[in-house]
């Protein structure tokens, strides 16, 4: 078969994985991990302390959590491409307006409203959702290759980020940061499309080249049916626990870095090397939650986090960052399995609305944890005990992932169209 008719016959859903992909590897390098890098520099220009830098990032997160099951109704709703579209000519100029702001006031109401409410709107949960949407029998390996992505996308652009800061200054960075959102992110929507209502049927006709795929739910459940489940409640503590920890870690990660001892520029490195390392973490522990149970899997990624924390509590050298930084790319290979879990646990049709309600509780830990992480700093210059109250949470999570099992159908339930298995 020459090429032109195999791309032809390829399944639509293997295009809109790629688009979707590349996407959370251009918003998840810039709009979300690159916060990380002008944390201080944006500190030092508008001279502020930690606790209200990080202020700015921590509405921008807590903000996403409380509009997530708006924007999971809406990509249910109107499909993914234009949010796509709007979210990403909205932050790619609210990325120029803010490099205009020195009132702090003012940047943190224009980073929240033009830069992280359309981050969050036409990024993230949507390229999920629209990845989910696709496929049944092959959902783990679409949802570990698309959060690779987004992990691949801070190893790629997270150390050019910090060159450029260090070179022509964190406002210049962002404008041409912007130009790159914009063209890339209209570009690679083209490929983005709503799927078919049958999709385990398509998927199962148009590519016949895999058996793999692993197990979805005969039953696709409602929202108002999953939350009458245990144990979306117990993922969903687990989850809010996790963010909230992750949250405060990772916007001040470059500063932890720099309290270790290390200079900027080589901690937006060692952020790189975090992001590259979990490249290959992500996908062979999303394949191996393909084949076997996530539950050890995830809670191995927590302990991972909970050690790297205590390796940074008591020692004071660069040359614990290296240790920390693997421990912590485990970790976040682990994360992947959380979201392949709901989609198995639940389906695909309500995706979007049953993650966008567990985001909303996770607003709560990620207002808090990065905020009480500066104000930590600015009263005993330590990150210490920040880092401790972080792997308490970790720890927490863990056992709560796993105690969570399959939810069980109901006699209503099955009697709506479900097939117990």
């Amino acid at each position: 078969m020459r090429v032109r008719d195999r791309l032809r016959t390829t399944y639509s859903g293997w295009w809109v994985l790629l688009g979707v992909t590349l996407l959370a590897l251009m918003s998840g390098g810039i709009l979300y991990h690159g916060a990380a890098v002008f944390f201080n520099p944006i500190r030092r220009d508008l001279n502020l302390s930690s606790a209200n830098t990080s202020l700015i990032f921590t509405i921008s997160r807590a903000q996403s959590s409380l509009a997530a099951p708006l924007y999971g109704w809406l990509v249910d709703r109107f499909g993914p491409r234009p949010l796509i579209v709007i979210g990403t000519i909205v932050a790619s100029a609210g990325l120029v307006a803010v490099t205009f702001i020195n009132n702090y006031v003012f940047f943190l109401i224009a980073y929240v409203l033009l830069v992280s409410v359309p981050s969050h709107f036409g990024f993230g949960p949507t390229l999920m959702a629209a990845a989910n949407g696709w496929f049944v029998r092959r959902k783990a390996i679409a949802l570990t290759i698309l959060l690779t992505g987004i992990a691949a996308g801070g190893a790629i652009f997270l150390y050019p980020l910090g060159l450029g800061v260090a070179t022509i200054g964190w406002r210049q960075t962002l404008i041409y940061s912007a130009i790159f959102v914009l063209a890339s992110g209209l570009l690679l929507s083209r490929l983005v499309r709503t799927p078919p209502d049958q999709v385990d049927a398509v998927e199962q006709v148009s590519d016949s080249s895999s058996e793999s795929g692993g197990p979805s739910p005969s039953y696709e459940f409602s929202l108002s049916e999953a939350l009458k489940t245990g144990v979306f409640w117990i993922l969903l503590a687990a989850s809010t626990l996790r963010i909230s920890a992750e949250t405060g870690l990772s916007i001040h990660i470059i500063p932890i870095m720099v309290w270790q001892g290390a200079e900027e520029e080589f901690a937006a490195g060692l952020v790189a090397l975090f992001f590259l390392l979990s490249i290959p973490f992500r996908f062979s522990l999303g394949m191996a939650g393909h084949r076997l149970s996530f539950q050890p899997l995830i809670a191995m990624g927590m302990f991972a986090a909970v050690t790297g924390c205590v390796i940074l509590i008591f020692s004071d050298s660069v040359g614990s960052l290296y240790p920390f930084v693997v421990l912590l790319a485990v970790y976040e290979g682990a994360v992947v399995l959380q979201w392949i879990a709901i989609g198995n646990y639940f389906g695909r049709r309500n995706y979007g609305a049953i993650t966008g309600i567990m985001r909303a509780f996770d607003a709560v830990g990620s207002f808090f944890a990065p905020w009480y992480a500066g104000w930590v700093f600015d009263r005993t210059e330590s990150y210490a005990p920040a880092l401790a109250t972080f792997a308490a949470a970790y720890t927490v999570a863990a056992l709560l992932y796993m105690i969570s099992r399959r939810p069980r159908r109901t006699g209503a339930a099955l009697g709506s169209g479900g097939v117990r298995t």
